[in-house]
């Protein structure tokens, strides 16, 4: 009797292969031809980008998603954005209790990477509270931006617009309806002097950037914060830090410089806000023109998109938390200290080797990406191959209008290698080295030696 061949993935494999999926089923969709405006068959290559931009909730797009795709392609895109958003592994699990009652410990492990739950029981529920509160937020979401919306574009496309953004804000995908003939690929910027949507995107986009853990802990706990998961305390201190540090920055970078130009005070505060929460979640929409923001802005959004958001939320870049310790490390140990104390918690030093793991990893994906486009393009600018790069790896979207057709002159071999960068951007590079590497089981000691750093 033959033996029955079984194929053990890992399941950072299983996430992979289940994002892919659902990438190139999308691109699928977005080449049939009522697909577009025109009624015209897209690239390939193109489709494929959006679907990855999408799924991997980026918001680059070689095309301008209300102007080149048709009723049917936007829903397409919309469709990935939330699967993406969600996460593939919340789907994945719905259905396994859908159909079979219960997760088995595979299922729990692969959700528990996806969501960043550090929990195996309690899946069942945090997986319940993760539809309904996405739902919430974003119907909640919807309906206040109806209030501007439908008097802007009537009812029916104002409905749809409110639905769309709401979607894309809280999944930190984006994306945007809005472009205008006479402003193509403009996102929010048409609203830079109006505080009820800029606000309203950015709390979405803040709420989807905690992602549900945090949330979850804060709905549990009120505002008990002794009571707090480390995780969480961590996330509430970085976060307002970040974005507030963002504010003040671009607010002093940004005030004489042409990106605000003609604007009052108050709507020069409002757009530097807007503009670090949408860097610092990885949001991607944009109030001002990302192509005439001052030297220094520019890299403090380079800075912001980096650092990201926080695990087990929507949105992409090292993550809070991880910036966060790989601080704590820094300052721990020009005191000689020997290990590293957070809110009154001991840090295992193999999840300070993860933290250094990563923002070593992501470098090397950001900085290749980069060289390989600029070799590709060498007609691009450095600035500009290197804030594209960025966003994609951060799944921002925020954009220089290199990878948009703005700039027909791109490269194939550019849009490959940004797909790429935006696929480890979501996936993580560490759940990516995970893919290849083999776990050492081994219990061999080697002798302690010292090394002089510095």
């Amino acid at each position: 009797m033959k033996k029955k061949l079984k194929i053990k993935i890992s399941v950072w494999q299983f996430l992979a292969l289940g994002y892919l999926a659902v990438i190139l089923f999308g691109s699928i969709l977005l080449i049939l031809p009522f697909a577009t405006q025109e009624g015209q068959t897209t690239d390939y290559l193109n489709a494929l980008f959006t679907a990855i931009s999408a799924t991997c909730v980026t918001g680059l797009s070689p095309y301008d998603t209300g102007a080149h795709w048709s009723l049917f392609g936007q829903i397409v895109i919309l469709i990935l954005i939330q699967t993406g958003g969600l996460g593939f592994m919340t789907f994945v699990s719905t259905v396994f209790r859908l159909l079979k009652g219960r997760m088995g410990m595979y299922e729990r492990k692969a959700f528990m990477a996806s969501a960043g739950s550090g929990k195996y029981y309690g899946l069942g529920k945090m997986i319940k509270r993760i539809f309904i509160g996405t739902a919430l937020f974003e119907f909640l979401g919807a309906v206040i931006l109806c209030f501007r919306f439908v008097g802007d574009f009537g009812w029916a496309d104002g409905i749809y617009f409110s639905v769309w953004h709401s979607v894309s804000a809280f999944c930190n995908a984006g994306f945007d309806v809005c472009g205008t003939s006479s402003n193509p690929y403009g996102s929010l910027s048409d609203y830079n002097g109006n505080a009820g949507v800029l606000l309203i995107i950015s709390l979405l986009s803040i709420l989807g950037a905690f992602g549900f853990t945090v949330i979850n802990d804060i709905l549990r706990n009120k505002f008990r914060f002794k009571r707090y998961r480390l995780h969480t305390k961590l996330v509430l201190l970085i976060t307002p830090i970040l974005m507030l540090s963002g504010t003040f920055f671009f607010l002093a970078s940004e005030w004489n410089a042409d990106a605000t130009a003609g604007m009052n005070g108050g709507q020069k505060l409002l757009n530097s806000l807007f503009q670090s929460v949408m860097a610092s979640s990885t949001a991607g929409f944009s109030s001002l023109d990302q192509t005439k923001l001052s030297p220094a802005g520019v890299i403090y959004t380079c800075i912001l998109m980096f650092i990201g958001s926080s695990p087990g939320g929507t949105g992409g870049g090292i993550k809070t938390t991880t910036f966060a310790l790989l601080f704590w490390m820094a300052v721990s140990g020009l005191r000689g200290k020997e290990e590293i104390i957070m809110f009154k918690h001991s840090i295992n030093i193999k999840t300070g080797l993860r933290a250094i793991a990563v923002a070593a990893l992501a470098l090397i994906v950001v900085f290749t990406g980069a060289l390989i486009i600029s070799a590709s393009d060498s007609y691009l600018l450095i600035k500009d191959v290197f804030f594209e790069t960025l966003t994609a790896f951060t799944t921002t979207g925020l954009s220089m209008g290199s990878t948009t057709t703005l700039n027909p002159n791109i490269s194939n071999t550019a849009l490959y290698v940004l797909s790429v960068v935006m696929f480890i951007g979501r996936l993580g590079p560490l759940s990516v080295g995970m893919i290849f590497a083999k776990q050492d089981r081994s219990t061999l000691k080697y002798p302690a030696s010292s090394l002089m750093i510095g």
